[in-house]
């Protein structure tokens, strides 16, 4: 057979004219491409009955193919994907209407030792065959999904040490918060006992006021010290419904405790009469605010008496702005365009983690991080997010 003679693989299994030995040929040759691949390829009947397996679907599965062969592909699939999947194939061939046909997904299979592992298949239909066949194409993605597991653990470790950081920075204030209320309880206690050994005149009514104020102050640093313990802890994050306003507000009490914010006001400018409501963790959008609240203190260290603005409005229906702004020198052209890089910094003394940090856990929520210049003098740095829905696909993990 020379060069024009030569047929495709396809061509020699779908002509009856070829020779036998070119059809034995093609065959041995469609079943080395099978089990070269890396994929595992199933072929099923109506029933979802097992017809052909290549060598990488014993191997994925741990079965052998007479194992599979003559059994219902559900052996393959663990509960409640087991239980529905014949029902998949009814229906399409009922209705035409395709749930799995001809569109990829991610599921689950189990091997046969019960152990479960992510995969992802592909279903197409086996046209001008004798009679109604399916393909599945399979991709084992254990090794992508423990790869996104360890880099979403490594994210948060690195968001956890940069809160602490945080912390650190916050030293000085924190003992300053602390203080007032504890020097606040040691006066009123003092005053109670003095009243207590005065026994000219009946103090009862004023012990009791002093003692509610001793109250008062106690819950005062009880506050400071349970939202530090809320910022600081270690914990996987973890997404919920969030009212945008109310978590605005505690992260801009806990950053007036830093001292870079003594000689500057935090104006709001929140529409709050219209509620933003979020699916977020929201730890690390009070990490992301503190960050970008006390970048504007330090961008404006020599301008004193200039506040922090933090601004938020509707980008669309379904995504949010929030802004922080400073009044400060700005930052030029060429520190723009790598300000979010990890360890780029324009400060003497700073690490260069703070912004890329926030720029992964805003990502990681949907949403997007921007700086841009003030119209006035300073900087601006906004992030996005998407409002909360029923069922925010995509950022349960």
């Amino acid at each position: 057979m020379d060069k024009s003679d030569k047929l495709t693989l396809a061509q020699l299994l779908s002509n009856g004219d070829g020779s036998e030995q070119a059809f034995k040929d093609a065959s041995a040759q469609l079943i080395a491409l099978l089990n070269a691949t890396p994929d595992a390829f199933i072929i099923i009947d109506h029933k979802g009955i097992i017809e052909l397996v290549n060598a990488t679907t014993e191997t994925m599965f741990q079965y052998n193919a007479q194992e599979l062969i003559g059994n219902n592909i559900s052996m393959l699939m663990p509960e409640p994907l087991k239980k529905v999947h014949d029902g998949f194939l009814s229906a399409y061939l009922k209705t035409g209407k395709t749930n799995i046909i001809g569109k990829g997904r991610k599921l689950r299979g189990v091997k046969s030792n019960g152990v479960e592992f992510p995969m992802f298949l592909s279903v197409g239909e086996v046209k001008n065959s004798s009679h109604t066949q399916f393909v599945g194409i399979i991709s084992d993605i254990s090794e992508q999904e423990n790869y996104q597991e360890a880099l979403a653990e490594s994210q948060e470790k690195l968001a956890q040490a940069t809160r602490l950081s945080s912390m650190g920075e916050l030293a000085a204030g924190i003992a300053h918060e602390i203080n007032q209320p504890l020097a606040a309880i040691s006066s009123y206690a003092q005053a109670s006992k003095r009243m207590i050994n005065s026994l000219e005149i009946d103090h009862t009514v004023t012990i009791s006021q002093t003692l509610d104020k001793i109250a008062e102050q106690a819950l005062r640093a009880n506050e400071v010290i349970n939202r530090l313990r809320t910022l600081v802890k270690k914990q996987a994050a973890q997404r919920e419904r969030v009212d945008l306003f109310p978590l605005i507000h505690e992260a801009v009490d806990l950053a007036k405790i830093d001292k870079c914010m003594v000689n500057h006001e935090i104006l709001l400018d929140l529409d709050e009469a219209q509620a933003m409501v979020l699916f977020v963790d929201p730890i690390q959008i009070q990490q992301v605010l503190l960050n970008l609240i006390r970048n504007a203190a330090e961008a404006m260290e020599h301008e004193k008496g200039k506040p922090v603005k933090i601004q938020c409005k509707w980008l669309t229906e379904k995504e949010i702005e929030i802004s922080v702004i400073d009044y400060g020198k700005g930052i030029d052209l060429d520190a723009s365009i790598s300000i979010f890089a990890p360890f780029f910094t324009t400060k003497a003394t700073g690490m260069g983690m703070g912004l890329s940090v926030c720029q992964n856990i805003i990502h990681a929520h949907g949403g997007r991080i921007y700086y841009s210049a003030n119209q006035a003098t300073g900087s601006v740095f906004s992030f996005s997010l998407p409002v909360f829905t029923e069922n925010p696909k995509g950022l349960e993990k």
